[in-house]
């Protein structure tokens, strides 16, 4: 539940969270400098532009922009408000908050339904009679109950209505049941799963989003049935289990991708701990940027019919565009991973991954003799694979070393390489790199050294202000820098950060705090800036003046024009001066 948190606490909470340990839970972070970096998590990109900078409290991607504090990341990356955001971190620290009553925002009161589901179906499972069918099954797969247990695994018992009293019971409604996909209607309202062994799919932070379904034997249903679509839980952007297998993907920098819920469990509980499956759904852009974030390389390990080496095709080209490097393995006709491994055990298994190929090698493995011997119809099935595998990447250079790599290994000719390279996506528009010049320069450069140096925001005093200042977003800066200085508070780049309402204005102050200490003389230096602004204010005042004197000379105010014009004279003969001595 949201409510409002007392103001030590949130001081609390922010003083004790450490930023590097939160963001590493998301992405994998390398050391650069005193800083971190890493891909981002809020855009799709290759070379990682995302930094985290523990000694100043926040984050900063120089790709999208995104920044602020812990709090900031969570409530972006986990969609949640600013309350529920500082609940996360409490229970991260360790740190209690009390909890007041309060509706909550849509998302969270899914996020409590479907809370309350995964509690209901462990409990029909393990404590419950009605599951010990559902935990025969488990046990007759192999499965132990450490490992159900560790993935959250429940029952959904037959029946109509049995999830919808157990939340009438906790006081969940009806209608959040429903946005969170956990029942339906016809004429009336009845549970989706019935009858089935329920897989909780989660986000990386372990909240649960959705379900997949199996039927128990028996029963003639569909065999699996998923959460549809909803608010929280979208298809494309989750892989299952990553939220119990991300360190062992980070610390072997590889993952090995399966198809199927099973598929996963099994490995996983055979030692094979590196493991995601894609749980249904074609490999997406926004899976495979999830895996980019923790490691270089992905095994993809599908079935080897017809429709799983399609679907490693077509994984493989989305994978290449992320910046990984995708290779295959294809099991014996007939076995899935699941089969497979339960069959000929974890070290035939771990064989085959060590032994993978990449897709150019697994197509010169099918092959006999020359691409040009094959049958015609064989070489237009080739041209169509890797036609699908080029179509995803936008890199030229990773399409010119495919495309190099098909004609060494594959004696594909120039030709049938063109028509390949024809399936090219068109590349998303980037965002240029900001030219930082002339003034707007000038002014980043004043504003950095006052917050590295905010011994020196005294000096301003009387010879600054806000409206020297030619970009707006530099100006709201030094506005919210005199309010702190007055106020007698810390220049702390996230306080002044969480004041600034423009994400714009939020995004050059971080880059400002990011950017290396100034160099130099620091006194020497800043005594610069304020003769510049000094000299600044002076052309404003001979711009003012020159309206001035028009306006006076119209009403033949003699004694007006004569104190203008000598102000004028004076504060030319000052600027003259200045600009003979540079």
């Amino acid at each position: 539940m949201s409510g409002r948190i007392p103001g030590d606490i949130v001081d609390r909470v922010k003083t004790e969270t450490d930023i590097v340990s939160v963001i590493s839970e998301f992405i994998s972070l390398k050391k650069s400098g005193k800083d971190f970096k890493g891909l981002c998590p809020f855009h799709q990109e290759k070379t990682p532009s995302f930094f985290v900078i523990p000694g100043k409290g926040f984050f900063h991607c120089f790709g999208c922009g995104k920044g602020g504090n812990a709090v900031n990341f969570i409530m972006e990356h986990e969609r949640l408000d600013y309350p529920s955001s500082l609940r996360y971190l409490a229970d991260k620290a360790g740190i209690v908050i009390p909890r007041t009553e309060s509706a909550g925002t849509f998302e969270d009161r899914l996020h409590i339904a479907l809370s309350m589901a995964a509690s209901f179906f462990e409990k029909s499972l393990f404590e419950n009679p009605v599951g010990k069918m559902a935990l025969e099954y488990l046990q007759s797969r192999g499965i132990s109950m450490d490992t159900a247990r560790l993935f959250g695994f429940g029952f959904a018992p037959p029946g109509w209505d049995n999830l919808l009293r157990a939340a009438a019971e906790k006081g969940v409604k009806v209608a959040d049941l429903e946005a969170a996909g956990l029942v339906a209607k016809k004429q009336k309202y009845y549970d989706r799963f019935r009858n089935r062994l329920m897989a909780p799919i989660k986000t990386l932070s372990g909240k649960v989003v959705g379900f997949g379904g199996r039927i128990m034997p028996g029963d003639d249903s569909p065999k699996y049935i998923n959460s549809p679509e909803t608010s929280v839980y979208k298809k494309g952007r989750i892989l299952f289990g990553m939220d119990v297998t991300k360190n062992a993907i980070r610390d072997n920098n590889e993952a090995v991708v399966v198809e199927g819920y099973f598929d996963l469990i099994t490995l996983y509980q055979a030692g094979i701990k590196n493991v995601v499956a894609a749980s249904g759904t074609g490999f997406t852009d926004r899976q495979a940027s999830l895996l980019a974030r923790f490691c270089e390389k992905a095994v993809l390990l599908f079935d080897s019919d017809s429709a799983g080496v399609k679907a490693a095709f077509r994984a493989s080209g989305v994978l290449y565009n992320a910046g990984l490097e995708p290779s295959l393995v294809m099991l014996p006709k007939g076995t899935d991973p699941d089969s497979f491994i339960r069959e000929n055990g974890r070290s035939e298994l771990s064989r085959l991954i060590s032994e993978s190929v990449d897709i150019i090698g697994f197509i010169q493995g099918g092959l006999k003799g020359r691409f040009s011997d094959q049958t015609l119809t064989r070489q237009k099935r080739i041209v169509a694979a890797l036609s699908e595998l080029m179509s995803p990447i936008e890199d030229n250079l990773t399409r010119d070393l495919l495309s190099k790599k098909m004609f060494d290994r594959l004696d594909i000719d120039i030709k049938t390489l063109g028509i390949i390279g024809e399936t090219r996506k068109s590349p998303e528009p980037s965002r240029e790199n900001e030219v930082v010049a002339g003034r707007d320069k000038f002014e980043r450069e004043f504003l950095r050294i006052l917050l590295s140096h905010p011994e020196f925001i005294s000096m301003c005093s009387g010879q600054i202000d806000e409206f020297l200042f030619t970009e707006s977003s530099n100006a709201e800066i030094y506005r919210t820098i005199e309010e702190f200085a007055a106020e007698g508070r810390e220049l702390s780049i996230t306080d002044i950060s969480e004041k600034i309402a423009d994400s714009e204005t939020g995004r050059r102050l971080r880059e400002m705090a990011i950017s290396s200490e100034p160099s130099g003389e620091f006194e020497v230096e800043f005594d610069d800036y304020l003769e510049k602004f000094r000299l600044i204010s002076v052309r404003k005042r001979l711009d003012e003046l020159k309206s001035l004197i028009g306006e006076a000379e119209s009403k033949s105010d003699d004694d007006r024009l004569r104190s203008l014009t000598r102000e004028f004279q004076n504060l030319k003969s000052e600027v003259k001066a200045n600009d003979a001595r540079v």
